[in-house]
């Protein structure tokens, strides 16, 4: 608002509508203030566009207290509307509002400037984060090298937040939904994750984390070397390779298990092995994996099996397997494919 304030006091020909801009605002305008603010404002664009920015800083400074998203347009159409409407009758005669005792209108709007700058200071420092970088994967995977060499492979809505350059201590990152990491091991600098209530400190290893908010659970999936989760100073697991270890959000425990599922990383590597594996589960893996919407109409077939292992195939590939290995009908459909049938064939022949 300063800025705009100097450019418009440098301009002889604005330098009367910078005070009537703040009258406005601060509520103290005239009738007669209010139809020159409206006849400068009609001159032209420019005119508009300042006065515009002069509403979505005052809104910033002090309208915007509760943490509304401000919508400018929404603001501009119902100020306006308000300030410019067709008038039939002609004005009244000029009636000026009283100051509040004791306040003078320049310090109001001296303590509107000093409460912009306060409100910029804390935009700048807790939401823009000088520094920090933030990652997303919307549709796609995305894969990233920080500055420390870590690798990290994220999966489809998600989010990295990381600082742009690590400094000396604590390597720290913060993750919503899943991503795979390989990360090198430096006992003088820690490289922790940060989610849900939860830290992962790496103890030099590769591991996927599932950490979606609409899950029951955060898990960690150890592929290398090995991970300390921790929930609390007290409350920790140390996980290895092979081991799962699994976060319930709402009794706050952890537990460590043996990994036994071979396609928790699929998303990533493409590779998908199923062995001897119902229907329904591998549906439900190809649309995770795949992002796409394959549904069973007969729910007779869910429990029809399969042994095959696919290995970076397209998705049209994948449902031709499908249609050749089982005795079931399956149709694209805009969104992705429906499968029906009656039964399926097992090794004998049989119709099961």
């Amino acid at each position: 608002m300063y800025s705009l304030y100097k450019e418009m006091k440098n301009d002889n020909n604005h330098i009367d509508y910078a005070g009537l801009i703040g009258k406005y605002l601060a509520n103290e305008a005239s009738t007669e203030d209010i139809n020159m603010l409206e006849k400068w404002v009609r001159e032209g664009e420019k005119n508009k566009d300042t006065f515009n920015k002069y509403k979505q800083s005052w809104i910033l400074s002090g309208v915007n207290r509760e943490n509304k998203k401000i919508d400018v347009e929404s603001e501009w159409a119902a100020l306006s509307s308000k300030l410019f409407k067709n008038r039939i009758e002609p004005a009244p005669s000029p009636k000026v509002r009283k100051l509040q005792p004791g306040i003078p209108l320049f310090f109001k709007i001296a303590a509107a400037v000093v409460v912009l700058f306060a409100t910029t200071f804390f935009l700048y420092n807790f939401f823009l984060k000088p520094g920090t970088e933030n990652m997303m994967a919307t549709n796609l995977i995305e894969t990233e090298t920080l500055s420390d060499g870590t690798i990290i492979t994220l999966n489809r809505n998600s989010t990295l937040s990381y600082p742009k350059e690590f400094k000396k201590g604590i390597r720290k990152v913060k993750l919503t939904g899943d991503a795979f990491f390989e990360v090198d091991h430096n006992k003088n600098q820690p490289f922790v994750i940060e989610s849900q209530n939860i830290e992962i400190e790496v103890l030099g290893t590769s591991f996927y984390v599932d950490s979606h908010e609409d899950n029951s659970t955060v898990e960690v999936v150890v592929n290398s070397g090995g991970v300390a989760l921790r929930s609390d100073k007290e409350n920790q697991i140390i996980l290895k390779a092979g081991d799962k270890g699994i976060f319930d959000k709402k009794t706050g425990q952890l537990f460590r298990a043996k990994n036994t599922d071979v396609n928790y990383n699929s998303w990533k590597t493409k590779l998908l092995v199923f062995d001897d594996t119902k229907l329904v589960e591998v549906v439900d893996k190809l649309n995770e994996v795949y992002s796409t919407n394959i549904e069973i109409i007969n729910p007779e077939i869910n429990n029809c099996r399969i042994t095959v292992t696919i290995d970076n195939m397209t998705i049209e590939a994948v449902i031709n397997i499908l249609r050749e290995t089982l005795d079931i009908v399956i149709e694209k459909h805009d969104n992705g494919y429906f499968i029906s049938g009656e039964g399926c064939i097992n090794e004998s022949g049989m119709l099961i």
